[in-house]
């Protein structure tokens, strides 16, 4: 092939491309906190803010475990906005600590109900317990729907992975959304039903995203 030949091909070829928008991670940082702010501003009209959160009386679990939960959240979430770009050498381990943290309120769960295996209360109560399983999950869909735009408006190379990640970022967030208007603070309940839903999400992530966001 000329030289001529190779300039045409090249000038055909640059003749179809259309400028695009550079991705920036604080652009997606911000659409991730919007968000995280809707869900909330959801949360308040549609359920309302339990009585002891309004009176500002926050009990030692639900400051752990919201910490927990929005910490998970976000190091899931911001990893989903970094892998939309790969570069060569990026390392996205940070997420892993953020979810063995959580992972604690489930071990915790467990350990005290083997301790006070007599006296322990039922583990599942469906008037409440599914409730928080379903509204954990429905309170992360905005975060999820976010992250699926932005994986799709890049190129991540583990699709797999950044789906997986965006559902874990969606659970966290939809259930640290949720419980400042859930009442239930025991261990039992915010250990499994606080925690089942992120499992959940991510398993949904990890199926469901990858097919919708390959280049």
């Amino acid at each position: 092939m000329g030289r001529e030949d190779t300039d045409t091909l090249i000038e055909q070829l640059a003749g179809e491309l259309h400028p695009v928008r550079a991705m920036r991670f604080r652009e997606g940082l911000g659409w991730l906190s919007l968000a995280l702010t809707v869900t909330l501003a959801m949360v308040l009209v549609w359920l309302g803010i339990r009585s002891d959160v309004m009176a500002g009386h926050l009990s030692p679990l639900f400051l752990i475990s919201q910490g927990l939960f929005l910490i998970l959240g976000l190091a899931a979430g911001t990893t989903t906005l970094v892998m939309a770009n790969p570069n060569v050498g990026n390392r996205h381990d940070g997420w892993k600590w953020a979810l063995a943290m959580g992972m604690l309120l489930p071990a915790a769960a467990i350990i005290i109900a083997i301790v006070n295996m007599a006296h322990q209360p039922a583990f599942y109560i469906p008037e409440h317990d599914i409730y928080c399983l379903v509204h954990g999950l429905g309170f992360g869909a905005l975060t999820a729907v976010v992250l699926t735009f932005w994986l799709r408006r890049g190129a991540p190379a583990s699709p797999e992975q950044a789906g997986l990640l965006a559902g874990i970022a969606s659970g966290a967030l939809g259930v640290f959304a949720y419980a400042f208007s859930c009442a239930f603070d025991s261990i039992y309940h915010v250990g499994f039903w606080h925690a089942i839903p992120v499992a959940i999400a991510g398993t949904i992530g990890r199926l469901v995203i990858p097919p919708l966001i390959r280049w």
